[in-house]
């Protein structure tokens, strides 16, 4: 008879052949395995995973030459632009919590991370997009709902982009212009109530019939499945319009800065959080003005 742990894994395994980072990580997260959110971590592995099989390189006996091949894959988007050094660093911290959890597995001995060199992260006074090329982001997006209201949700409301990617319309209420995240309901700004709400009648909503909501409440709200998908239809758009590149996490630090609002609004449930945040975003501006 197997034992559940070597039935663990052999899925394990499995879902590594199959280079399957929902399959592998949430897995590992209901055994105990893996700790953080599940979502981040798919988002953060798939183009790792996504290399190892188009390589055919076995991260469980990975080659000599296995760290000059990480860094090739983890500086490159699936877009082909470069991964900003935060960007990098998280998804290599994914890859050694994968490989403490296969050591519990003994699915290996040692540790092929050891000596790896991180990326110099990213500083936290680096510039932020003006308000203006946000705008204008916004406006080159308007033919996209659903880029439109993502960038919104960053912009307005500060939303992670890894909660953006789970939200389903369930989350949504149209009557109250509301949000519900995590522990939170956000009241949204009316452009992003808007914007929403022309999202949710293309996936089949009518105002006129209320049933028409619980319909549509198990439907992802955005097409993308990662985020780097994301990154990509940014990239397409800004590309298209000549218009800067600005990254999700960009767009959703600069949301202090121009849409303060109130600590709902922004996701924050303590109030001092909120103050402490304000003021490290007015730091930040005004480490930036020109003198």
């Amino acid at each position: 008879m197997t034992h559940p742990h070597d039935q663990l894994a052999q899925q394990v395994t499995q879902a590594l052949r199959d280079a399957d980072p929902d399959t592998l990580i949430t897995t590992l997260h209901h055994a105990d395995l893996l700790q953080g959110t599940p979502a981040q971590h798919i988002s953060n592995l798939k183009p790792i995973l996504t290399a190892a099989h188009r390589d055919h390189l076995s991260l469980l006996r990975p080659p000599a030459d296995f760290h000059p091949w990480l860094h090739t894959i983890l500086a490159t988007n699936l877009d082909g632009s470069s991964a900003k050094p935060n960007t990098r660093n998280a998804r290599i911290s994914t890859l050694r919590a994968l490989y403490k959890a296969f050591r519990r597995l003994a699915l290996l001995t040692g540790d092929p991370l050891i000596d790896f060199q991180n990326a110099t992260a990213e500083r936290a006074d680096d510039p932020l997009p003006t308000r203006d090329d946000l705008d204008r982001l916004l406006k080159a997006a308007h033919k996209d709902p659903a880029l439109h209201a993502a960038i919104l949700l960053l912009w307005h409301h500060a939303l992670p982009a890894s909660i953006l990617l789970r939200l389903k319309w369930s989350a949504f209420t149209p009557d109250e212009g509301t949000l519900l995240r995590g522990d939170l309901i956000t009241p949204l700004t009316p452009q992003t109530e808007a914007a929403l709400t022309r999202l949710h009648q293309r996936a089949g909503y009518d105002p006129l019939y209320q049933d028409t909501h619980s319909r549509t409440e198990d439907l992802r709200m955005f097409p993308y499945d990662t985020q780097d998908a994301l990154r990509l239809r940014l990239r397409q758009v800004t590309r298209d319009q000549g218009l800067p590149f600005i990254p999700p996490g960009m767009i959703r630090r600069a949301a202090l800065r121009d849409h303060p609002g109130t600590p709902q609004t922004l996701g924050y449930t303590r109030d001092k959080d909120y103050r402490k945040a304000l003021r490290h975003a007015q730091a930040l501006v005004d480490a930036t003005r020109t003198p």
